[in-house]
């Protein structure tokens, strides 16, 4: 038979608190409107360099993480500061078919922000030159067809997620 003494006593939580799929217990959120990790840009400031061809930033999810590159005139991918990854150099053919892609996916007919996220989606943030004019696009899942290979591609370029 057990110690009536022993039923008494509930089991210490550690003080590092339980796992929960990767996340500590008491790793949790206390401001009302939740808080953006401190490494995460604030959305909207993602400029583009003078000798750049284009600028992306994919922000959200479950676990919410922000990635981001700039994909330069010369080749090289370079990720956003907050980013961690390995700089990337792209061959010229490739770099050909960036820029088509870019022309032909419509930004300049895209209003700055489109739609409304989904829950637990993702919102990308595009800075490109289309035709000598700079355009800022924010889109959110589901991104509109004329633009979804372009994220689908710049996707390919981010580094990959952490752990």
């Amino acid at each position: 038979m057990s110690d009536p003494e022993e039923e008494r006593e509930q089991p210490a939580i550690p003080a590092a608190g339980i796992p929960l799929g990767g996340l500590a217990a008491g790793a949790y959120d206390t401001t009302p409107g939740g808080a953006r990790p401190a490494d995460a840009a604030p959305p909207g400031d993602l400029t583009l360099p003078g000798s750049a061809l284009v600028a992306f930033r994919k922000s959200g999810g479950l676990r919410f993480s922000s990635r981001g590159i700039v994909v330069y005139r010369n080749g090289w991918v370079v990720p956003l500061a907050g980013t961690e990854g390995p700089r990337r150099h792209l061959r010229p053919g490739v770099r050909r078919a960036l820029v088509g892609l870019i022309l032909r996916s419509g930004l300049t007919r895209v209003p700055a922000r489109s739609g409304g996220a989904t829950r637990d989606g993702y919102s990308y943030e595009i800075v490109a030159r289309v035709g000598g004019t700079l355009r800022s696009v924010e889109l959110s899942d589901p991104v509109p067809a004329a633009q979804a290979r372009l994220v689908q591609v710049l996707t390919r370029l981010l580094p990959s997620h952490p752990g």
